[in-house]
């Protein structure tokens, strides 16, 4: 037991890297800096600083990530270390082995390439988007034209499907059951 517990902080960073889901704005809008970090982070992070409300941000997607992080073993926000998603939590725990936790992450990746394809069919653009923003995107959208309306019924579908697996596998139990919860009401 002893060599699985230090096996696992490696064994996390490799599912980690594999991943990205919260550096490249599949997750979330921005993450979180602490108090006095701003000062010191490195240049891209500093352009997509924000304050909203009483915290202190940064965009995503993080332009230091390209399909990996590239400043992995350098200095950065704390929050790039310190966060870890339910899926790291659930391995650490034992709860989920890490042959299942890398194909969790690789069928969220896959599930998310398609929904980024079909908006760009739907669309006729050639725009790479993070999740996030194509949520933001067709939050905006009006009247789509009518010979659109199946494939936009199809595109917000498999969105609704990706946001709930993306809160239960990765966001919190927490999350998800309070998701199920208000839905059974």
């Amino acid at each position: 037991m002893a060599s699985n517990l230090i096996e696992n902080p490696v064994s996390e960073q490799q599912i980690c890297i594999k991943c990205g889901l919260c550096c490249d704005g599949t997750l979330f809008e921005h993450a979180a800096l602490q108090a006095g970090e701003h000062g010191s982070l490195p240049e891209k992070i500093v352009d997509n600083y924000r304050k909203l409300k009483d915290e202190e941000v940064f965009l995503l997607p993080c332009h230091y990530f390209d399909g990996k992080c590239t400043i992995y073993d350098q200095k950065k926000a704390v929050v790039c270390s310190a966060f870890r998603c339910q899926l790291l939590k659930d391995f650490s725990m034992g709860q989920i082995s890490k042959d299942n936790a890398d194909k969790i992450v690789s069928d969220a990746l896959k599930f998310r390439d398609e929904i980024l394809e079909l908006y760009k069919c739907i669309f006729e653009v050639d725009t790479k988007l993070s999740f996030r923003e194509l949520l933001n995107e067709m939050g905006k959208m009006t009247a789509p034209p009518i010979e659109k309306t199946k494939e936009l019924a199809l595109l917000k579908a498999k969105c609704n499907i990706y946001e709930t697996l993306l809160i239960k596998n990765f966001k919190s139990i927490k999350t998800f059951e309070s998701m199920i919860d208000s839905t059974v009401e």
